[in-house]
């Protein structure tokens, strides 16, 4: 009896087992940092107090447009393919009026010439009254030469004295003044009081 019983519960077990379908997919890898892209760079040719620009698009040939993103370097190491590796860097992400819309200060960070900009390690990022706190953030200025954005896929932390909050990630426009943020919980204030 005891033998007809295991070989019950072991064929229900194998019928159970069998109905959980196929293993998901892995999720697809993230393209690396510019950071983590970093490989053999020859230190040898580090820079001290670089600045780095990316422009809005020139309004007509021959003449530069005003500047979109501006990165202040105190060391700087160039790599491959017009990529730039950058130590203690203070950033600044114009607006649509030329004004800037945001400060970054970070530890260190990569720049792609016309294309993008990370920056990671103790990331304090300022916007008017806003103060945020990252781990990374990163500066893409799209192919089609409209104006670029940045994003974080980590935690943030708002701080503000109206509002804290945690996030899960941000998206920054700062031409519309707008940011996304996602998974979001904490604490805000109207006219001084708690809600």
């Amino acid at each position: 009896m005891k033998a007809g019983m295991t070989a019950i519960m072991l064929s229900v077990f194998a019928a159970l087992a069998g109905c959980g379908g196929p293993a998901p997919q892995p999720a697809p890898e993230e393209p690396e940092t510019i950071v983590a892209q970093r490989k053999d760079v020859d230190d040898a040719m580090t820079m001290q107090g670089i600045d780095l620009y990316m422009h809005k698009s020139a309004p007509r040939e021959g003449v530069s447009g005003k500047p979109e993103l501006w990165v202040r370097a105190e060391s700087l190491t160039i790599g491959d393919d017009n990529t730039y590796y950058f130590e203690n860097a203070r950033a600044v992400i114009y607006g649509k009026e030329d004004t800037e819309e945001v400060i970054i200060e970070a530890q260190r960070g990569g720049f792609e010439q016309d294309a993008r900009a990370a920056l990671e390690g103790n990331v304090r990022m300022t916007a008017g009254t806003l103060r945020m706190l990252l781990s990374d953030i990163e500066w893409t200025r799209p192919d089609d030469g409209t104006l670029g954005a940045a994003r974080s896929d980590s935690p943030v932390i708002i701080d503000d004295p109206d509002l804290q909050l945690n996030a899960a990630s941000l998206r920054l426009y700062p031409d519309t003044r707008e940011f996304e943020l996602t998974e979001v919980s904490g604490v805000v204030r109207f006219g001084g009081k708690l809600i």
